[in-house]
């Protein structure tokens, strides 16, 4: 998810996962059936039992979901850039933002890619269980709050803060509701398969970035015609469309565009070493968290994508020299 503009001046935003190997915590919750659904008022009631959860982990009190709002259904924000052109990330200036929804934003679609966004929450800005949030499934209501709220326990890019926030927020959320409801439930299963399917795509983007990033560097160079450009993107796009829809099932995505690519590359591109991280703990979570919250470069200035990039470099050269000793194959 997103952070607040406030927060930092700017939107912020095949490993199979096996049995948990460790049980890490002893909480008191009560016990439901495997795939009963729950009201909306045991959703509310539930996010004290995940802040209770997130206490555990040894995270710091935020004020985010500690109230309801039925005004606030959700955050429209959108995202666009050149059509012949790959933003870095949500990180790089070339992804322009705003906020508002598809019907009220005119974006020539013969010059840009856009992305559309709703958005069920945002941390720093304590923000309230949104109308959205609570019609959410509740694998995803589950993970959002997990999300969000790690956003505030580190200070960092958003290129980094996002694939940390995915790996501690999922690995909580698998934790959290193997306890919560037991390992057979629907929820608990649905949790990781989609961290794994996180976990596979990471690497279609990047083949992909990387392919259409070479497209457009010729493009630019004069090396491919204008009349050439959007059929060879087309091509890449319906490629890579047909893969993630292997790892998903269903559908590609529907906005499969620059845009999109790159603000799913702040989540993507260093998904891998977190993740390399948590597996390297075996898979012990508050080990993993006091790494996360040691990564260097908390609070700087990264107001430019080259300052991003100095950065993710000395997080990720931290990472890897800091990686535990016992390491495992195994996942969640």
């Amino acid at each position: 998810m997103l952070n607040s503009m406030q927060k930092k001046n700017r939107v912020s935003k095949t490993w199979l996962l096996l049995p948990v190997l460790l049980i890490l915590f002893s909480l008191v919750i009560p016990s439901c059936k495997p795939g009963v659904g729950l009201s909306d008022k045991q959703k509310l009631e539930l996010v004290n039992d995940i802040k209770a959860f997130e206490q555990k982990l040894g995270f710091n009190d935020t004020g985010n979901f500690l109230t309801y709002s039925d005004e606030i259904k959700a955050y429209d924000y959108y995202f666009y850039t050149s059509s012949t052109e790959l933003p870095y990330s949500l990180d790089d200036p070339k992804l322009q933002t705003g906020m508002g929804a598809r019907k009220s934003v005119t974006i020539d679609p013969e010059k840009h890619d856009a992305y559309f966004y709703y958005i069920p929450a945002i941390a720093g800005v304590e923000t309230p269980v949104t109308k959205s949030l609570l019609n959410e499934p509740l694998y995803r209501f589950i993970h959002v709050i997990f999300h969000e709220d790690w956003h505030e326990q580190i200070n960092l890019p958003l290129g980094l803060e996002e694939p940390c926030s995915e790996v501690v927020g999922y690995t909580a959320a698998i934790l959290f509701t193997e306890e919560k409801f037991g390992a057979d439930s629907e929820v608990h299963k649905t949790l990781k398969k989609h961290f794994n399917n996180k976990l596979r795509e990471s690497e279609i983007y990047q083949d992909y970035y990387e392919k259409l990033n070479a497209l457009y560097t010729r493009f630019h160079a004069g090396e491919i015609a204008d009349t050439e450009i959007f059929t060879n993107k087309a091509r890449l796009l319906e490629s890579m469309g047909n893969e993630l829809r292997n790892v998903w099932g269903g559908g590609k995505p529907g906005q499969l565009n620059n845009a999109f690519i790159a603000f799913q590359m702040t989540y993507l591109r260093h998904l891998p070493i977190m993740y390399e991280v948590l597996s390297a703990t075996v898979f012990d979570l508050i080990k993993a968290i006091e790494i996360f919250r040691s990564m260097p470069g908390q609070g700087g200035s990264f107001d430019n994508l080259d300052e991003v990039k100095a950065i993710e470099k000395q997080v990720t050269d931290y990472l890897y020299d800091n990686l535990p000793e016992s390491r495992t194959n195994q996942g969640i």
